[in-house]
Parts: C-alpha cells; structure tokens; sequence
C-alpha cells in the first residue's frame, strides 16, 4: 500500500500554495481517484472550503464515440457551463491527474469523432482554459502511479510500487524536507530565467538528426520555469514535477523542420514518430509513424493549432531525462526533454501593457490562440540549441543536449 500522504502535501503546498477556505476541484480518472482521495483529505486538513472529485472515464467517452454522431456529440449540458463560470468567480483552485492508467483506451476510435467531441467541448469551456493560462487561478498538473502505468514505464511484470519508487526522487518525496528541495529547485530555474531573459534573444536555432527550426521570440518575451505568481502574489508550481524553462513565442516567425524524439498523446490517442515542416509560423506538412490521422485531425482543431504556443528548454541532466524511461505522460516526458507546443500560448509569458486582453490584441503581440496546447518533444542528446540576439551575435545554449548557459 502506497501512503501518497506526504505527496500531497506537496501538491497542495508547493503545487497550488492552497489557501485557507478556498475551494478545491480534483480532476482524475477511475484509476488514480485513491490519489484524488488522499489530495481531498489532506485538503480538508489544510482548511480547504470545498473539495470536489471530478471523474472523467474513457471507457464511457469511447462508449459515447461509438454510439453516437454528429450534433449528438457536441451536446455539452448547461449545468457544467455554469459551473464552470461559478468556480473561476469564486477562485477555485484545480489539480488534473493525467490519465495514465487509461492511456491506449481511445486508441482505435475515430479520429474524426473524437475530433468533433473535443472540439465542441473546448470551445463550449474555452473561457476556463483562456483564464488558467492567463495565471489567474491556481491549478496543478499531476500523475499518480498504478498498475497499467507501472508496467507502460517498467515491462510486463512491473507492479505499482516499483513505478512509484522510481517517481519518488523524481518528486524530490525521497528528501528529508521536500517543501525545501522544490523552493531550491525553483530558485535554480529562475537563475536559468534570468540568464535567459538578460541576453535579449531574437531568435532560436534547433538542430538535430531530423530538426532544423529556426523559431522567433517576442521582443517582450520573458522566459518562465519553477513557481509564477498568481494576482494575489502567492506562488505556485503549474506542474509537479518541473525542470523546465519556457516562453511564448512569436507564432508568426517559425521556419524549417522538426521531429519528434518521444511518443505522446494526442486528443488522448498515442502518436509517434512526428514532424513537422513550418513556414512562416505555419505547419505546411506533417507525418507520423503511428497517429497521423489523429495529428491531422488536432491540426485541424482551428487555425492556431498549426502554429506554436510555447517553446521550451530543458536539458539531458533533467533527473527525468536521468532516468532513462519513457513516461508515456506528457508530464514527465516534456520534463525530460526540450519541447515545442503546438496551440495556444502563455499571455503571461509577454510583458504586455496593462489591461491587455482579448484573442485580437494577445495575437497582435504575437500570442497564439487555439482551444488546443499539446507538447511535442524534441530534445536529445545529439541536439544542439543556439540563440541570437538582433544584431545576429550567436549564445550556445545546449550542445549535445545539455545546457551551456552562462
């Protein structure tokens, strides 16, 4: 038996800095609610107003994507668009517990369907996702070990204590004070930011067996990683766990090539082996090994979903890279991996004038809007990441992988 106590503590302290009387939405599926449990309780325990557990089932959305079509998959009951409003007026905080034990489930559904669902879903709650990007509310990604995932990351015979073993230092839960390693670990990303943000980037040079982009940054771009801040100035880690550094790039300038070096998941269905060709901002030709229907169907989400929302830096000493293993969550292997997100991007991310707002004026500074964001990763050991500044003077940023900042 796993005691997760103490995982979410961390969750609840460092991930969403949870306050007293602030109410609580738990998103899981059937096979992580012991995680969401154990959040629930210690939540109450922190004084918590108002904890709610949110089951999603992918068996049933499967279900529903085999019995139905057309209008009868966009129907989406008022009662959650008014609850939704409801929660982001009264500051609910929210943690997502990836999917991990139900990852193949949608699989070998119809890309089309699934497409068509998801769509009218995120366009329906839009309003919710704009506003956790924009960092108005605490909200917190998270994976929880069980049975399918264990033997996913570990081989046939693995059972839930192994993975959980190997998440542990991942989690920094194997240190005599947790709380105190995550406050380090972001002070060591803001070091990373700062050196980042103080050379003025223009632009980012990917090369790598398959990768030749060339990527635009916004001339009021900063680069993020470890705790943001939230309006009311607590601070907060989006994701547990993190090794990441990002910004928002300019949507428009990006050019050339990219492929993917880890399988994901893509509208919840596996996709491996993808590239991309981009032109002027835009992806002009794509292929996959496995998923391209499904990768045809996300491009296709809206007219931002071509163009990217994030780029973002991490290195082969990340402890996840470290690890060796394939996650199959996009949490974990984006953590491992330098990475590029297709969709929406980051308001928070450019230092824009006050009072900014609106999808027309975040895309006039450069900003992409789309109901999707989904990582791709593109970091290996033979990549090699170069920055330049206006005036063309290049800055070595990663070499074979791993950082040279300076």
């Amino acid at each position: 038996m796993i005691n997760y106590e103490k995982y979410a503590q961390i969750v609840l302290q460092k991930g969403l800095n949870l306050k007293k009387g602030q109410n609580l939405l738990i998103n899981c599926n059937v096979g992580n609610y012991d995680m969401a449990r154990s959040l629930a309780r210690e939540a109450y325990a922190m004084g918590a107003g108002f904890v709610e557990i949110s089951v999603q089932d992918n068996y049933i959305t499967k279900a529903r994507l085999e019995a139905q079509d057309g209008d009868a998959l966009t129907y989406i009951p008022n009662y959650q668009i008014g609850r939704a409003h409801q929660m982001l007026s009264e500051d609910w905080a929210r943690i997502r517990i990836d999917s991990t034990e139900e990852q193949d489930i949608l699989s070998d559904v119809d890309s089309g369907k699934l497409s068509h669902q998801t769509k009218a879903s995120r366009k329906a709650l839009k309003f919710v996702s704009s506003s956790m990007m924009n960092g108005e509310h605490p909200w917190c990604v998270i994976c929880s070990p069980g049975p399918e995932w264990a033997i996913k990351v570990l081989g046939d015979k693995a059972r839930t204590e192994e993975l959980w073993e190997v998440l542990k230092p991942l989690l920094r839960l194997d240190r005599e004070d947790p709380s105190e390693a995550w406050e380090e670990h972001g002070r060591d990303l803001w070091t990373r930011c700062k050196i980042l943000n103080e050379k003025k980037l223009d632009h980012l040079h990917f090369e790598a067996e398959g990768t030749d982009l060339t990527i635009g940054l916004n001339s009021i771009g900063r680069w993020h990683g470890g705790p943001g801040a939230l309006p009311d100035g607590r601070m907060i880690f989006n994701n547990l766990p993190t090794e990441e550094v990002f910004t928002t790039p300019d949507f428009k300038r990006c050019d050339g090539t990219v492929r993917t070096t880890k399988s994901l998941k893509v509208l919840e269905s596996p996709v491996e082996g993808a590239w991309f060709r981009f032109e002027k901002g835009r992806v002009v030709d794509f292929g996959a090994d496995k998923g391209k229907d499904v990768l045809e169907q996300f491009l296709n989400m809206d007219e931002g979903a071509r163009s990217l929302g994030e780029v973002a830096l991490v290195d082969e000493s990340s402890p996840i890279a470290v690890s060796g293993l394939i996650f199959g969550s996009i949490l974990y292997d984006e953590n491992a991996s330098c990475h590029i997100a297709l969709g929406a991007g980051y308001p928070f991310c450019l230092e824009m004038p006050p009072g900014t707002s609106g999808e027309g004026a975040l895309k006039g500074f450069g900003c992409n809007n789309s109901l999707v964001h989904t990582d791709f990763m593109i970091g290996s050991p033979r990549l090699n990441v170069t920055g330049y500044d206006k005036d063309g003077k290049a800055f070595p940023l990663i070499k074979k992988g791993s950082f040279t900042l300076s």
